[in-house]
């Protein structure tokens, strides 16, 4: 299957809200695999966004209306625009990580991260202005922690 690319810039002078933006991203890496978006994904990718700080406050009810108005731009506009438009709309380097961490754990949540969406990811950290240095530390807290829990487990 195909895998997903990401376009160099937006065309578009539209900025989306942060919590649409960082969404958008997510449901784009979801499909990054060339798969479409499974349920687990989409579930996951819900869990994922409320342990954000941006999320913390936000309800059920709210979390559906941002699903809604994601799944509405998805429809009407080219998806690869759109991921670039939600690149640009970041504004700071705390939405681009949180972008990228919700990227890597969608990515990551069957376990596989075969080369396509290794490549993905790569891509994402580059159009995200993220550094090689910075990107590792953000994937040794999450999955550091992660190891540690299992470790506890056993």
């Amino acid at each position: 299957m195909p895998q997903r690319k990401l376009p160099k810039k937006s065309t578009s002078s539209v900025a989306l809200e942060p919590e649409v933006a960082i969404a958008i991203i997510g449901l784009f890496s979801a499909a990054a695999d060339g798969e479409g978006i499974t349920s687990t994904e989409e579930y996951a990718l819900s869990e994922f966004l409320s342990g954000v700080g941006l999320f913390e406050d936000y309800s059920e009810e709210d979390f559906e209306e941002l699903t809604e108005q994601v799944v509405s731009l998805i429809e009407e506009e080219d998806p690869e625009e759109l991921v670039a438009q939600a690149i640009d709309s970041l504004p700071n380097e705390d939405y681009r990580e949180a972008a990228y961490i919700t990227a890597i754990l969608v990515v990551g949540i069957d376990e596989e991260v075969p080369e396509a969406e290794q490549d993905y990811i790569s891509e994402l950290q580059g159009a995200l202005n993220i550094s090689d240095e910075r990107a590792q530390e953000l994937i040794d807290e999450l999955f550091g922690e992660y190891d540690e829990d299992e470790e506890e487990e056993e």
